[in-house]
């Protein structure tokens, strides 16, 4: 438990990520399922550049890999379980709608009883949004080490008739926020337009409505939770909101803090490569990181892989994570490099 009235400055201390072993690339049958004549409107236009990604096997569950990126985010900022105050993160998509897989993580991780959980359900800003509630925990002096954590295993939940199915990838990543030399929390930006609340969604759906016969089940034959942009507002969304909204999110951020794209390292949504150079060309960042050509979109995990991926590799001053999710919304997350302890991660 962290010490009211003491003022610390909350950072990421440390980070750790895992995907499964299993890899597919672009040739593989399952990606030939898209329908370039189905309801996806302009989506296909959008969606580009997917290389490989890693997927789940049938065994294997997200919640392991999540597991394994906490154990070694805990060991790269030399902190035990028993100091661990909060969990902040979420499990994406977990077996059941509630209780979240989250707590499943408390207990395998060994934290206290009185370690609080906090499920954080803003796909796909979960991991942004996690460090930096964590990190006002940690400066208000309620919490001493705080746990981020967020998995996803959204190879299974989407339908591969559609066109952004191609890109998705699933794995886990986790970070240590706490007082120290790490990653500073700065501060953090937010631009939320409910216009668009249908555009990006994730639920279970009637397999036998016209254009729907794609839909995943469970082994037992029940669709199962499924993600569909919608054909009209979706493209829309892709097209304007998310490619022009994100990087005027992140320079009103910079700016607000005499900054400028060549101050910082940069980590963005990664689901499409005209996106992604879209945001670097408007951005300017002296380093931009991804893990899209390896890893493919994993969605929530995206940010803290990338992350725990390039953690020791920073060399700009400052580090922005720039988010997109339902809802709709776009974050920005400003990190200030004060020296890092380490980043990690299971081999993979």
């Amino acid at each position: 438990m962290g010490e009211p009235g003491r003022l610390v400055t909350p950072a990421v201390l440390g980070c750790g990520h895992a995907v499964p072993d299993q890899e597919k690339d672009t040739d593989d049958p399952m990606y030939r399922q898209v329908d370039p004549e189905g309801p996806a409107g302009g989506e296909q236009e959008m969606i580009t550049g997917a290389g490989r990604r890693r997927v789940l096997a049938d065994h294997e569950s997200i919640e392991s890999f999540m597991l394994d990126a906490c154990r070694t985010a805990m060991a790269a900022a030399k902190v035990t379980p028993n100091r661990i105050d909060r969990l902040y993160g979420y499990v994406s998509v977990s077996d059941y709608m509630a209780p979240n897989g989250l707590y499943l993580l408390h207990s395998a991780l060994g934290l206290r009883p009185e370690a609080v959980v906090v499920p954080i359900n803003s796909e796909y800003s979960n991991f942004p949004l996690g460090v930096f509630l964590a990190a006002e925990a940690v400066r208000a002096g309620t919490c001493g080490h705080a746990l981020v954590v967020t998995g996803s295993n959204w190879s299974r939940h989407v339908d591969y008739t559609r066109p952004h199915a191609v890109a998705i990838g699933d794995g886990a990543g986790a970070a240590v926020v706490g007082p120290g030399a790490g990653l500073a929390v700065v501060d953090y930006a937010c631009h939320t337009d409910a216009r668009y609340f249908e555009s990006m969604t994730l639920t279970i759906r009637d397999r036998t409505a016209p254009g729907w016969s794609g839909l995943p089940r469970d082994p037992s034959g029940v669709p199962i939770p499924t993600y569909a942009m919608d054909p009209e507002t979706g493209p829309e969304v892709l097209g304007g909101v998310l490619k022009d909204g994100l990087p005027a999110l992140v320079t009103g951020l910079l700016g607000h803090h005499g900054l400028d794209g060549e101050s910082i390292a940069l980590i963005t949504h990664q689901g499409s490569r005209l996106l992604l150079d879209h945001w670097n060309d408007r951005i300017r960042p002296a380093q931009y990181l991804e893990t899209f050509d390896e890893y493919g979109n994993m969605v929530t995990a995206s940010y803290p892989v990338t992350l725990a991926r390039y953690f020791d590799a920073i060399t700009a001053p400052y580090v922005v994570i720039a988010a997109a999710g339902a809802g709709l919304h776009l974050a920005a997350l400003l990190l200030k490099n004060t020296g890092r302890g380490g980043g990690a991660r299971r081999p993979g």
